[in-house]
């Protein structure tokens, strides 16, 4: 389906389903599923058919890309550039660059259809789902050398992934209510009237050591006293009924149990409230069941390519070289705080690709954004590109570059 669109996007037109598609990407239990559903998205806002209207990309190593997975940050980085020379006031910039054919009828075609689903997807929350994919990358837990990376150099070592290696400990911030509690203790839920038995049998499934906490809340069931988890004890219920701290890899091996479903409700620090695991995307990507077509750093990659299209589908100058104004809604959103700073922190992976992704998909959209450029400091990214140990530096450099005439002479 994903090939069938990405070459006959034009006669096809614009996608209608783009919102079914979204909810079933956040919501499916298959992780499968889901990066099926990612790379059929990435066909829709950048389909082959539009062709490759972009000039020749120079030669770098940020042609070294994740294996299986799509598209040219090189390209994508060599357009940013050209957009940046046509802020000067060269009238030059409406005609035909050297190297760019006229795009046939066919090709404008498909681009308008791009452009629709692409508004499409921001109508329905694709930003936010998008940067949740890129957020993801942390949680490789398994690094490739630098040798196999393209380049980087012995000393890349393991890059810096918060949630591999940024701790000698795995952080353990996680609680949940076990079966029959509420986040609530004076309303508990329809399933205590059955926590009887349902308990005992969540107590075996976790590996407990069997001995209950005494019943302190009225209405509130028993509970085990601990949940074994291999080498960790989850502490059980306390007197609110919310057991924890642990671990997430706890948490997942809990889900596979069943002590921890989709409807249990999750708690940690920083957190308005309870939510149930259903409704916290981290979690719920996390306990998908099944193997996936795409590995974190693929995945995030694809997310960043479909967000650089997004960028490039909704330029921020026209073809005298004007920056319009307001910004494309793209921009905006990406440039928004809720965005925003996990673009930046993709460069802790180390990984080659998505560090060029990144510099790349910063530059685009903060190149005529004043107002976020100058508050990118507050991101960690200046910091988190100095640390880093690749040679391809060269989108890099260009973020830098861009972000010190901006700030530099205000």
């Amino acid at each position: 389906m994903a090939a069938a669109y990405s070459a006959h996007a034009g006669v096809i037109g614009p996608f209608e389903g783009i919102p079914h598609l979204l909810q079933l990407l956040d919501n499916t239990e298959q992780r499968s599923l889901r990066h099926a559903l990612l790379l059929f998205l990435q066909a829709l806002i950048a389909p082959t058919a539009a062709g490759d209207l972009t000039p020749a990309p120079v030669p770098s190593s940020t042609a070294t890309t994740l294996p299986n997975v799509s598209g040219s940050v090189a390209a994508a980085a060599a357009e940013t550039q050209h957009q940046s020379h046509t802020t000067s006031g060269n009238s030059s910039s409406s005609q035909p660059r050297p190297g760019q054919q006229k795009p046939s009828a066919a090709q404008a075609a498909a681009v308008r259809a791009a452009k629709a689903n692409g508004y499409l997807l921001m109508d329905h929350g694709g930003l936010q789902l998008l940067v949740d994919f890129v957020a993801g990358a942390h949680e490789c837990t398994e690094r490739r050398s630098a040798a196999a990376a393209g380049g980087a150099g012995g000393a890349a070592g393991a890059g810096h992934l918060i949630s591999s290696i940024s701790h000698a400990e795995a952080p353990k911030e996680w609680h949940f209510y076990p079966h029959g509690y509420s986040p609530d203790a004076q309303q508990p839920t329809p399933a205590a009237t059955s926590s009887s038995t349902e308990q005992p049998a969540a107590a075996a499934a976790a590996g407990s050591a069997g001995v209950h906490a005494s019943n302190t809340g009225g209405n509130r069931p028993h509970g085990p006293e601990f949940y074994q988890v291999g080498d960790e004890k989850v502490p059980g219920p306390d007197e609110s009924g919310r057991a924890g701290p642990l671990s997430k890899e706890a948490l997942r091996q809990l889900h596979s149990r069943g002590v921890i479903t989709h409807d249990t409700w999750m708690w940690a620090p920083g957190m308005q409230g309870p939510a149930r695991l259903a409704g916290v995307r981290e979690l719920c990507w996390m306990c998908c069941s099944g193997l996936g077509l795409l590995g974190p750093f693929e995945a995030a990659l694809v997310a960043l390519q479909i967000l650089q299209q997004l960028a490039s589908l909704q330029p921020a100058v026209d073809e005298f070289g004007a920056v319009l104004q307001p910004l494309p809604r793209a921009h905006i959103g990406l440039a928004d705080p809720a965005c925003l700073p996990h673009i930046a922190q993709v460069i802790l992976t180390g990984e080659p690709a998505l560090v060029s992704a990144a510099a790349s998909l910063l530059t685009c959209i903060l190149a005529h954004n004043r107002a976020a450029l100058s508050r990118l400091y507050l991101t960690g990214v200046f910091l988190f590109g100095l640390a880093y140990c690749g040679s391809n530096l060269e989108e890099l450099a260009g973020l830098f570059k861009t972000a010190h005439l901006v700030q530099g002479f205000r």
